[in-house]
């Protein structure tokens, strides 16, 4: 079997025909779709199981909701494809776009991991993307991609717009941490530095769906900010023993910004979380000039540079 497709469900019905409709309706035979429920409690099930006659698709009924990670990692375990693809059961796919993604795996002689663009909706409107600032149409050992992109002082982190070989990513055991937000984070960092070869292509065909109804949404993000610190740590950890001087400096700015913009997703400048934010964490991690401005003001005040950053708009989910 070529692809899995592993689609986490949770009270998505509004959603969910269009998205499982576009993966039914490929031009293609060789993959199956995992409809993992997380529990939920509107009609999204319902709306799964009317599409069990497609023996190519199964469900997966957890017992209780654990959360998209631990949804991602029971799809990881389960598939038989020898590539996977994550689709939110919110955005939908194109029609032809299988046979398109096969072609290229195969005449790339089978990456680890091919990238693509997107279209992303937003207020009834559609905007192209490549989340990658790297070239297109190009191959990549992961280390090289990597640099490719912090260089830019970008790591597009959302999981969907990648393939992914599965025996890669079980070999390298490198599934997504559970309980917390924004794992694609902590997780994509690490998916980039182990592979072996990676393919940028021009290629679009996923549509994001920007609406309301996110966990980046939520009135209270304080758990998304302190998520974020400790991926940031964690992040530090593991590429603390990295020789490749460049990539070590890039690394270390990437994970600084990304440690500001924690503060400002959680509101974490307020006091009674003090203790969880170290001011001079980025000025001590930051490489680049523009950001060494951004850390001194967050090193001045906490509050006035969240201010700043959400009139600029850096702040927006």
């Amino acid at each position: 079997m070529f692809f899995s497709i592993i689609v986490p469900i949770y009270n998505v019905e509004m959603y969910l025909h269009k998205c499982i409709d576009s993966i039914v309706k490929q031009n293609f035979k060789d993959y199956e779709v995992l409809l993992i429920d997380d529990c939920s409690t509107d009609g999204s099930l319902n709306i799964a199981e009317s599409y069990l006659k497609y023996e190519f698709i199964h469900i997966i009924k957890k017992e209780k909701n654990t959360g998209l990670s631990n949804t991602r990692n029971i799809g990881m375990r389960v598939a038989l494809g020898e590539y996977i693809l994550f689709i939110d059961s919110d955005d939908y796919i194109e029609q032809g776009c299988l046979k398109k993604l096969q072609e290229i795996v195969i005449e790339k002689e089978y990456p680890d991991i091919v990238y693509t663009g997107f279209i992303e909706e937003r207020d009834s409107k559609q905007y192209k993307i490549y989340g990658y600032a790297s070239k297109k149409n190009r191959l990549y050992d992961g280390i090289a991609f990597l640099k490719s992109e912090l260089r830019k002082r970008t790591l597009y982190a959302p999981v969907c717009f990648g393939v992914y070989k599965k025996e890669f990513l079980i070999n390298y055991n490198l599934y997504f941490k559970e309980g917390i937000f924004h794992e694609d984070e902590l997780w994509t960092p690490q998916v980039v530095y182990y592979a072996k070869k990676i393919y940028a292509s021009d290629l679009i065909f996923y549509h994001y769906l920007r609406h309301g109804n996110s966990i980046t949404k939520a009135k209270d993000k304080t758990k998304n900010g302190i998520d974020l610190i400790n991926s940031c740590k964690e992040l530090e950890q593991l590429f603390a023993a990295e020789k490749d001087s460049e990539l070590l400096i890039l690394m270390r700015n990437h994970i600084a910004m990304l440690y500001m913009k924690a503060m400002c997703r959680g509101k974490l400048y307020r006091k009674e979380y003090a203790n969880i934010i170290d001011k001079k964490y980025p000025i001590k991690h930051t490489f680049f000039i523009y950001d060494r401005l951004k850390s001194i003001l967050f090193l001045i005040s906490l509050r006035l540079y969240y201010v700043i950053d959400l009139k600029l708009g850096d702040n927006e989910s």
